[in-house]
């Protein structure tokens, strides 16, 4: 039987209300944690991977390769390609690869920690080295940066790009 004093209503009446809050907030947490974990939210700023061609500053100071310079031709290209529209990694002078003898040497690099890459084209040499071997005349170092290149697009069309979806 129900009491009919009114301290003991009123004081179910507080514990059903409370029982409501707790229930209503459970499952407005419940809901929130569905929501976040079945919606993938947009990624912030997704940027390709950035590419480098480093041409080995030792190299061309101990005027490897008969004191051919390779910067400028692959400064000159990659300004012509990113003006029409192609992959252009940046140019830039580059660390020791291990290859003087085979100077001067061309590597490509990619993303901040700056990993080197073998490119489809290279020689087998180039491949153990992970570096164009011998970029001695122009000729070599557009072919140094027409393999980059090529690697560059393949690679970013390779990438899954990032599942955007919005909130309804």
């Amino acid at each position: 039987r129900l009491c009919s004093h009114r301290s003991h209503r009123a004081a179910f009446c507080t514990d059903m209300a409370q029982v409501g809050l707790k229930r209503q907030l459970a499952l407005a947490l419940l809901a929130a944690a569905i929501f976040t974990f079945t919606r993938r939210l947009p990624e912030a700023n997704v940027q390709p991977p950035r590419f480098a061609l480093r041409v080995c500053e030792k190299c061309v100071s101990r005027s490897a390769g008969n004191g051919y310079n390779p910067k400028g031709v692959l400064q000159q290209t990659a300004k012509m390609a990113a003006e029409a529209g192609w992959p252009a990694p940046n140019v830039e002078w580059g660390k020791c690869t291990g290859g003087c003898d085979y100077g001067p040497t061309v590597r490509l690099v990619k993303g901040d920690i700056a990993i080197p890459v073998a490119v489809e084209g290279m020689t087998e040499d180039e491949v153990s080295f992970k570096a164009f071997l011998a970029v001695q005349s122009e000729m070599e170092a557009e072919r140094a940066f027409g393999l980059a290149s090529r690697h560059i697009a393949e690679s970013s069309a390779d990438e899954p790009q990032p599942d955007i979806e919005i909130p309804a």
